[in-house]
């Protein structure tokens, strides 16, 4: 037999003590001394017995039912997939592929009904609900991992709508999982500025449901204390327009941050993305085009591709002195780009390359200065002797403005369409190459060149007069024409010549519908040659402004009209 340990040992010697005070205690008491004895040998052996046996009982029921609540826990969580964020104190549940908010009502009413369906739990219903709720709270949303399906139907909504490909979708929700770890929060990322909406909208969701900015590494334009080194390009599609993205953010927004969370856990960053993952070299060299350069080389890279020198360097000198000393104040006839016209060669070539201005006027201007020391004459303000393939396109739709375009405060709007088929019309005239300008091209173009115009919707262009073409004046050539035409039409079938002058009372509430009136000015000018013909809108907008009083429910032209 094994000897027994101390605290034991102090315990039976303790017990032992405890027994000789009682027995001292009813030394002269022969029924308390009956009692004492009878009930150590013969009742507390029972006694304790039994309260061995309940221990034990008592200790395995407890195993049972934490081995059932634990079972119950771990098969509830489960089958669903609840989670939360401490940030903002929300729960979401991810059923049928998507990601839902739910409020805490709801998960308590689920968890507490399930576990009134297992009675053996009923006893412990509180307990087991506190664990469940705990293991909920510690189910990070960002840190859960969306199904393939959930995935691909992210992928879907993104391209071709906002991504050419699935390597620039991959990578942009790469960036925002990154930033919602506030990963690599030095890096810049250069987004078209038409995606500023969209980026919005999408961050105040961000914070609303998850409490943090996805936004902070997105930049717009540049500024002076972005490096390179930390620039990065991505290549979206013009997404002003919300229809491109509105259901994505109002109906997904769940699914799409944590399918971005997933891939900035699963790819570490967004440049290991592209360097480890993409595998395509010409979307490499796209991301990191501006890493490995400086403004230096940025500018080289313009002139090289942009630009041509037309007389060597050692002959400018030459050449401009002989034209100043015939006449001082003669324009130089040597080939010549002014500032103006460079820098906006500068913008087009950043378009082409789908960079946005990464470097301040003066900066730019600097540079050019230094690499054409001997080509830039400054109070021209000019570099003389270079010439750009791109600028004889730009002059020809300049002198296109200049010729047939003047600023009127009366005139409604000329769609860009409008301009581009005015401008191939006064190319032809001129025998010259038609346009081959694109309506950005052309946007961009009056927006640098005739800042004071006002543009609306990237297809108005407003309040300004076309020499070649008079909206207004065609309109109302037809209008009159109508006029005439249902006047005698009115007076053949309703008076005759001998009533005419009740012709008024007798086409009383013969209203013409806005409608017919503009099939009646197509059908007008559809059979001349050359012809434009209004829109629909613009045609709507010039009788709503000049038979304001002859317009009835917003429809129709009163027949008062007519025999006015």
């Amino acid at each position: 037999m094994e000897p027994m340990s101390e605290p034991t040992n102090n315990k039976i010697q303790q017990s032992i003590t405890t027994i000789h005070e009682l027995f001292s205690k009813y030394e002269n008491d022969k029924y308390m001394t009956e009692k004492t004895q009878h009930y150590i040998c013969n009742q507390l052996p029972n006694i304790l017995e039994n309260i061995r046996i309940t221990h034990e009982n008592s200790v395995s029921r407890i195993e049972e039912m934490n081995f059932e609540k634990n079972m119950f826990i771990h098969n509830f969580l489960s089958n669903n997939q609840y989670f939360y964020m401490p940030s903002t104190e929300k729960f979401f549940i991810y059923e049928g592929n998507h990601y839902q908010h739910i409020s805490e009502d709801d998960i308590l009413h689920h968890v507490l009904s399930t576990i009134s369906r297992d009675r053996n739990l009923m006893s412990w219903k509180q307990l087991t609900k506190k664990n469940i709720m705990k293991r909920i709270k510690e189910n990070n949303l960002l840190k859960s991992i969306p199904e393939s399906n959930t995935i691909q139907s992210i992928l879907n909504e993104l391209i071709p709508n906002l991504f050419a490909n699935k390597y620039e979708a991959k990578y942009f929700l790469t960036i925002l999982g990154d930033n919602l770890f506030k990963k690599n929060t030095d890096l810049i990322h250069f987004i078209d500025p038409s995606a500023k909406q969209f980026i919005r909208e999408l961050n105040d969701f961000a914070q609303f449901y998850i409490g943090t900015n996805l936004s902070q590494t997105f930049k717009f334009k540049y500024h002076d204390n972005h490096e390179y080194t930390n620039c990065r390009l991505i290549n979206i599609n013009n997404c002003k327009n919300n229809n491109l993205w509105s259901s994505l953010l109002n109906e997904h927004i769940l699914d799409f941050i944590c399918v971005a969370s997933h891939y900035s856990i699963r790819f570490n960053s967004s440049d290991e993305y592209v360097i480890n993952h993409s595998y395509q070299p010409d979307f490499v060299k796209n991301v990191f085009y501006l890493k490995d350069l400086t403004p230096t080389e940025m500018v080289s890279k313009f002139t090289d591709e942009f630009l041509q020198i037309t007389f060597p360097a050692n002959e400018m000198k030459t050449i401009l002195n002989q034209q100043l000393a015939i006449d001082k104040q003669s324009e130089i006839r040597a080939t010549q780009i002014s500032w103006k016209n460079m820098l906006y060669l500068w913008r087009k070539y950043l378009a082409s390359k789908g960079l946005p201005n990464i470097m301040f006027q003066q900066t730019f201007k600097n540079l050019l200065i230094e690499k054409f020391t001997d080509y830039y004459v400054e109070d021209k303000d000019a570099f003389i002797g270079i010439c750009s393939e791109h600028l004889p396109l730009i002059q020809q739709f300049l002198q296109f403005w200049s010729d047939t375009i003047t600023y009127d405060e009366n005139e409604i709007d000329f769609e860009i369409e409008e301009i581009i088929i005015l401008f191939k019309q006064w190319s032809e005239c001129k025998n010259e190459m038609p346009s081959t300008l694109s309506d950005k091209q052309i946007l961009d173009l009056i927006a640098y060149y005739q800042p004071d115009i006002e543009i609306e919707k990237d297809k108005y262009v407003c309040k300004i007069r076309c020499s070649l073409w008079d909206k207004r004046l065609d309109i109302q050539v037809a209008l009159e024409n109508m006029k005439e035409t249902l006047r005698l039409k009115y007076y053949v079938e309703e008076s005759g010549v001998e009533n005419y002058e009740k012709l008024n009372s007798s086409i009383a509430g013969r209203n013409i519908s806005i409608y017919d009136a503009y099939n009646f000015y197509c059908k007008f000018f559809s059979s001349m040659n050359g012809k434009q013909i209004a829109s629909k809108s613009y045609f709507d907008k010039y009788v709503f402004e000049n038979l304001a009083v002859y317009i009835t429910d917003s429809r129709y032209i009163s027949s008062d009209w007519i025999v006015e």
